[in-house]
């Protein structure tokens, strides 16, 4: 009896763990769309906050940012494409720069990080983005 209650503890045990782990694993990477529409609509953001001169709304689209480009690291490294990693990596220490620069109201400064920003985000889309007329492929 003992025997049989510690074999169905340790099933119900692994089952729980397995479960949990698929779905912090879920939780990680979001659909890579949903990524680059938040990209799109932040950058949008920065760009009329620095416009109008707006340092503590501009850091703080820089430090969403810095988390989105983390996430679009995280969404290149398993498909082995290193340079699009790199891209990723360069634009999110860019906005890690452009939020010090906006908190500081160095708008001139933050503007050269958001030309870096630009600069990767073009590179990678050139490289790995494909127009089908319809929407956008991503290519690996």
């Amino acid at each position: 009896m003992n025997r049989r209650f510690v074999l169905i503890l340790i099933v119900v045990i692994a089952i729980g763990v397995f479960c949990a782990g698929t779905t912090v694993s879920a939780q990680q990477h979001r659909p890579y769309n949903e990524i680059m529409k938040d990209v799109g609509a932040t950058f949008a953001s920065l760009k009329k906050n620095l416009d109008e001169n707006s340092g503590t709304p501009a850091a703080d689209d820089a430090a969403k940012l810095q988390r989105l480009f983390t996430e679009t690291e995280a969404f290149w490294a398993p498909l082995d494409t290193q340079d699009a990693v790199n891209f990723a990596k360069r634009a999110r220490e860019a906005a890690t720069a452009l939020a010090a620069a906006a908190k500081g109201n160095d708008i001139k400064a933050a503007q050269a990080s958001y030309t870096a920003i630009q600069k990767s985000c073009g590179g990678c889309h050139f490289a790995h983005r494909e127009d089908t007329g319809k929407g956008f492929l991503i290519k690996p």
